[in-house]
């Protein structure tokens, strides 16, 4: 009988590291196991199951996963004398080049045990993007005898006699013993694996790890499917016919009872595509069932064959079911990725997950070959629409051609070999453009997160009578203090924490500061009132406005002195009694509120901009925001500027200031200010933002906007498409189309 020593090496991975490097010893658990079965003394050392094993990042950026080298070989030594040593290597490793860590393990090894020859054996388990190496990895290791490719376990007892690289045959599944996991250490496997989660910097996992005790566990192998962009499927590697290889429905109870044996409260499969037979899944679902076990499937679903039944019987037991769409164009999936896919089938899913409460995720990717930068926004929409309807989750990556893949074969994009910073972070090719696509979909994305904010028009009542005034046309009246209230409570109740004061002019309505005391009272903690601060020049008002709780107040000036601002508010003496408000709000401020300058460009004021910021910082207002036309009431094409003239006075300014003041642009698309795109998202966020009109009625700010922006055709490939509203039209502007009832019109207008 001989003695063999199985080694899974510490891994190292890219601080962007995809798959699932933590559960990449399955593959040496897997080899030991088949050795036991067949010699029957064997020996693991986990490097990831040691109790110094973590994950600590390096000083080139890369994180080592695992325990120290020295602590590896430490335990190699104290294994004691063996006939051979079997070396797991894994992606992680980055064939086929010399790894430092895995080299490190093998030239100790070889010092350790002299004469016992060392195998270096293809550990892969699923869950990893392969990498195909020839011959050169066995070249870059020279410690080692051989190479055994492919998966290990059915060859790798005759492979300990062998020389050179070899082949491993294809296993059967069912002859194959449940992983060694009583060899290792499984408590300070645990606790590795809550040192990653805390060491990753990851904000969240889809697929938790550090709860409870997570192992590792393939039910299948292959995957019947030829994706362009994926490499992990062992019959494609060996030039075989595309099949899948499943354990049977005992088997599948049977390896599951023994990972409930060893303590899993969790159990992470690994398959490439769990669910394409429905009977396999059933008897997988039945057998965490049976031990009442929580699992993830992190490779994910093909959407096409889950069923509704399927996801009622993960609820509660998964924490994400992932899908792959991969491409928002039919075409593209069709005739790029060719994932005989239905798109149809992903909208199915989204909107029977969010029926039985079962969170998902849907992968998306950008920059395929041949793909245009419309059907990029194809791509872009479709996923930001699932969120919105269904709250399917997003994971869009960048296209990334790895080896061995058909989409690395055609040479169409730049292949790469060390793919740890790309997918999420950095495109592969043609950075600058894609880029700018992902960045319009994350500001997007987060505009819909929230968090939400309640615009709440108090009254329709003002003492100007602005030339751009969008309320400018309706009855002056008041609110209804106690309907507002309610209004208050019910979107606080919702979670709502922010709300702005508008009007006509809020601090008309004698119910303002009572408002706002209410607000404070019942837990909003960002409340904003935007003025035009002609009430303010009362110094005790302005005192008692700037400490109501209020956190910012916003003053609408329009022009840099009396004669310019006279002439867009219609009042010849507003202009001093604004300066002066201002004025008292600033020396009266509490700690923690913040003043700012609304300026709404017109012909008469945007040659001006540079002397309205000079007016905002004498008066020690440190926030400008700059808004264009909303085309409702008075705004009409007759007020409005040049838009381009303005907007690139709005960029000199930003280019002069912006490094000194919060500068942000409202209602102007993305086109009109390349490169300043940050300036423009505060506008953005109207997503989420919620208006309540005099009268009580309510609406999406975005979707009344929306009513008076149109897209052009040059809008179907801008890399902003997926945020930007359009642009607006100023040419018929209409009523606004939230009538007055009546029965609301509880007070009558005040003379001015």
């Amino acid at each position: 009988m001989r003695r063999v020593l199985v080694i899974h090496p510490p891994t190292t991975i890219a601080r962007d590291f995809i798959d699932y490097p933590y559960f990449a010893d399955l593959g040496a658990a897997s080899v030991a196991a088949t050795l036991r079965d067949r010699l029957g003394d064997v020996a693991l050392v986990d490097a990831y199951a040691l109790q110094t094993s973590t994950l600590h990042w390096r000083r080139d950026g890369r994180g080592h996963l695992g325990a120290s080298v020295e602590n590896v070989l430490a335990e190699v030594e104290a294994a004691g004398p063996v006939d051979a040593v079997v070396v797991a290597v894994t992606p992680f490793h980055r064939p086929p080049h010399r790894d430092d860590v895995l080299a490190a393990i093998l030239r100790g090894s070889r010092a350790i045990h002299a004469r016992a020859p060392i195998v270096l054996a293809d550990a892969y388990q699923s869950g990893q993007h392969y990498v195909e190496t020839g011959d050169a990895l066995l070249a870059s290791y020279p410690e080692a005898r051989a190479w055994l490719k492919y998966e290990a376990e059915a060859s790798i007892v005759a492979a300990l006699d062998g020389v050179g690289v070899l082949r491993g045959a294809t296993p059967d599944l069912d002859a194959l013993p449940p992983p060694a996991w009583d060899l290792v250490d499984l408590d300070a496997l645990d606790r590795f694996r809550v040192r990653v989660v805390a060491s990753a910097g990851r904000p969240s996992w889809h697929f938790p790890i550090d709860d409870g005790r997570t192992l590792p566990m393939v039910t299948s192998r292959g995957c019947p499917f030829r994706c362009a962009h994926c490499s992990s499927n062992p019959d494609h590697r060996a030039g075989e016919p595309k099949v899948q290889r499943r354990l049977s429905a005992e088997n599948v109870a049977a390896h599951v009872a023994a990972l409930a044996g060893h303590g899993a409260t969790r159990i992470a499969f690994l398959d490439e595509l769990i669910n394409v037979r429905q009977g396999h899944f059933d008897a997988v679902l039945d057998a965490v069932e049976r031990h009442d076990l929580a699992f993830e499937v992190p490779n994910g679903y093909r959407a096409d064959y889950l069923s509704k039944e399927h996801l009622s019987r993960m609820r509660g037991r998964v924490t994400t079911v992932s899908v792959s769409a991969e491409s928002g164009s039919q075409r593209v999936l069709d005739e790029v990725v060719d994932k005989q896919l239905d798109l149809a089938d992903i909208e199915r899913v989204a909107s029977e997950a969010a029926e039985v409460g079962v969170p998902l995720l849907v992968h998306w990717m950008i920059g395929l070959p041949t793909e245009t930068a419309a059907e990029i926004n194809q791509t872009l929409s479709r996923a930001l629409d699932l969120f919105d309807r269904f709250g399917a989750e997003p994971a869009v990556q960048y296209a990334t051609p790895l080896p061995g893949t058909r989409l690395a074969e055609g040479r169409s994009l730049p292949v790469v070999e060390d793919w740890g910073p790309h997918f999420q972070q950095v495109p592969s090719h043609d950075a600058g453009h894609l880029e700018k696509f992902r960045w319009t979909f994350e500001q997007r994305l987060a505009a819909s997160r929230g968090p939400e904010k309640l615009i709440m028009n108090v009254t329709y009542v003002c003492n100007n009578h602005c030339t751009f005034c969008a309320v400018g046309t309706r009855t002056q009246v008041d609110g209804h203090p106690p309907r507002q209230r309610e209004h208050l409570d019910l979107y606080r109740a919702r979670g709502v924490t922010m709300v702005d004061f508008d009007g006509g002019e809020p601090t008309l309505n004698p119910e303002l500061v009572p408002l706002i005391r209410h607000a404070r009272a019942i837990g909003y903690e960002r409340i904003n009132v935007t003025t035009n601060g002609r009430r303010c020049a009362y110094d005790d008002y302005a005192r008692t406005l700037v400490t109501s709780g209020l956190t910012t107040l916003l003053f609408s000036v329009h022009g840099h002195d009396a004669r310019t601002h006279a002439q867009q508010v219609g009042v010849a003496e507003a202009f001093d009694q604004t300066v002066e408000g201002i004025r008292n709000a600033g020396r009266h401020r509490p700690d923690g509120v913040e003043l700012g300058m609304n300026v709404t460009v017109t012909k008469g004021n945007h040659e001006h901009l540079r002397a309205l910021a000079q007016l905002a910082w004498d008066l020690d207002l440190r926030w400008l925001n700059i808004q264009f036309l909303t085309p409702f009431g008075r705004a009409t094409k007759w007020v409005a500027p040049d838009t381009q003239a303005a907007a690139d006075r709005v960029m000199r300014l930003i280019d002069e200031l912006g490094d000194r003041m919060k500068i942000q642009v409202i209602n102007l698309p993305f086109c009109f200010m390349p490169g300043y795109e940050a300036h423009l998202t505060g506008d953005l966020a109207k997503l989420s933002r919620h208006m309540t009109f005099v009268n009580n009625e309510t609406v999406n700010l975005a979707e009344y906007l929306a009513e008076r922006r149109t897209k052009k055709p040059v809008c179907e490939g801008c890399p902003h498409a997926c945020f930007c509203g359009g642009f607006y039209e100023l040419d018929d502007v209409p009523e606004p189309p939230w009538l007055i009832a009546p029965e609301d019109l509880l007070r009558p207008a005040r003379p001015l």
